[in-house]
């Protein structure tokens, strides 16, 4: 049984796009497996000079042909080998045993990459990377986070910055406005670099560090978790630091998820907690879901909340009213 020729034959671009998938030149598109429209969900690399994938948006995971093979079809380990044009195996013993070995390797670079991203989190942390973009942050970042409603205090409040040259995609310069992610214990966990010039109107943010995982929820009040008198969930960070800044009372969280698929991902923690969802017009269902996990409700606006919230210029007690009659689902 020949794994290696099996996976040096199979060209992952192609499998991908057999899935549905549409990567472009850099191996990046909406994820295959669990769907959505993030164009920089999915991706494609080398690793040590073997095509692999990785899923930033979902929990589909990554790794080799085989494991894309494997989560996209739901097969075993056998029928993911054969369906890419290895021999068909009559052991079923040798079959575990190799399935086996697949497996403790998989945990041992997950132990390892694990430990490398401990690493680079501490050396983040020490940097203090995202109090040097704020306190460097020129005038026309402070003017671009304004227009988006979050005044100079509230800069300050959440230590926002701006990075005047930020390099992407191997060679792509741009400026971006920061916003640091801080656990419940405020230790910087990530920066997400919103893009001034994106390549991609669709793919707009990219973390301080790479490796490091997806970026967590913002948490508009870092010490209160996930709980609140009232817990707020909105697409996108942006749009929980504009809510909260909008709703100004001091017992209710927001928490700004990167994107609809990240909906699921908070369901365990906010169980028994009074919870209402802002989704962005195109991401209803994924809210729904949420909202009927947790027993929550849904505020449907007829804009992204960030933008309704500034065109309207809504007063905090309307605001706030709108919030309570938020509908069940």
């Amino acid at each position: 049984m020949n794994i290696e020729a099996v996976l040096l034959k199979t060209d992952l671009f192609e499998l991908v796009r057999l899935a549905g998938g549409n990567p472009n030149n850099h191996g990046r598109c909406p994820c295959p497996i669990h769907g959505g429209d993030n164009e920089s969900a999915f991706s494609i690399y080398k690793n040590n000079g073997k095509q692999s994938w990785k899923c930033h948006s979902g929990d589909c995971g990554g790794g080799d042909a085989l494991d894309f093979v494997q989560k996209w079809r739901g097969w075993d380990f056998k029928q993911a080998y054969e369906f890419l044009g290895g021999e068909k195996q009559a052991d079923p013993y040798e079959m575990k045993r190799l399935a086996d070995e697949r497996h403790e390797r998989a945990r041992l670079e997950l132990e390892d990459k694990q430990r490398r991203m401990e690493a680079a989190r501490r050396e983040l942390q020490v940097a203090d990377r995202h109090v040097h973009y704020h306190e460097t942050m020129k005038q026309w970042g402070k003017d671009m986070w304004a227009k988006r409603g979050l005044d100079e205090g509230l800069q300050s409040f959440f230590t926002l910055g701006a990075c005047e040259d930020f390099t992407i995609n191997g060679g792509y310069h741009t400026p971006t406005l920061t916003i640091p992610i801080l656990d419940e214990a405020r230790n910087l966990l990530n920066i997400q670099h919103r893009l001034v010039n994106p390549p991609n109107p669709k793919d707009r943010y990219r973390p301080e560090t790479f490796g490091l995982g997806s970026i967590p929820p913002f948490l508009a009040i870092p010490e209160m978790g996930y709980d609140g008198g009232l817990v707020i969930v909105t697409e996108g960070t942006i749009k929980g630091m504009v809510t909260w800044a909008r709703l100004n009372v001091s017992d209710i969280q927001v928490i700004g998820v990167t994107s609809k698929n990240a909906f699921s991902k908070i369901s365990n923690e906010l169980q028994g907690k009074k919870v209402v969802i802002i989704p962005d017009p195109q991401g209803e269902k994924e809210a729904i879901e949420l909202a009927q996990k947790v027993n929550g409700r849904i505020l449907n606006v007829p804009d992204k909340i960030d933008d309704f919230l500034l065109a309207t210029d809504m007063s905090s007690n309307n605001f706030y009213s709108m919030v309570r009659q938020a509908r069940r689902v």
